[in-house]
């Protein structure tokens, strides 16, 4: 039986006995925003804007003898950035809402003896898109 553990865009995050492609080190940031109004011979006063825009972070492990090769799992992630179009974001049952991904570090563990990446770690920075 297949455990699915959420999404990003199509490309799941699952767990079986076939395939396993977890996330892991889940960061969320939420922050708002304020004006700085300067009063001559006083201190500045502080005007509440609103909220920023929510950011996430995460890892994503490819590893071919846990079903999943990282060219395949790179590639899907680098093809989602490029596009520059919002994906939702589940995680387990949550929906977390529409990310635009920002960024995506990539650590290439090993590699076989033909220099081919067998595991590879992602970092993907996400920014909430409202629209």
């Amino acid at each position: 039986m297949a455990g699915f553990l959420g999404m990003i865009g199509t490309l799941p995050f699952v767990c079986s006995h076939e395939k396993v492609m977890t996330f892991s080190n889940l960061q969320t940031e939420q922050s708002v925003r304020y004006a700085v109004h300067e009063v001559i011979g006083k201190k500045p006063v502080l005007e509440f804007i609103g909220e920023n825009l929510s950011r996430v972070s995460f890892q994503i492990r490819f590893d071919s003898s846990l079903g999943f090769p990282p060219n395949i799992g790179l590639m899907a992630l680098r093809e989602m950035m490029k596009e520059g179009s919002s994906k939702r974001l589940l995680i387990g049952p949550e929906y977390m809402g529409k990310y635009v991904i920002e960024s995506i570090g990539e650590e290439r563990k090993f590699h076989t003896g033909a220099g081919v990446c067998s595991v590879a770690v992602a970092t993907i920075s996400l920014t909430e898109c409202n629209q």
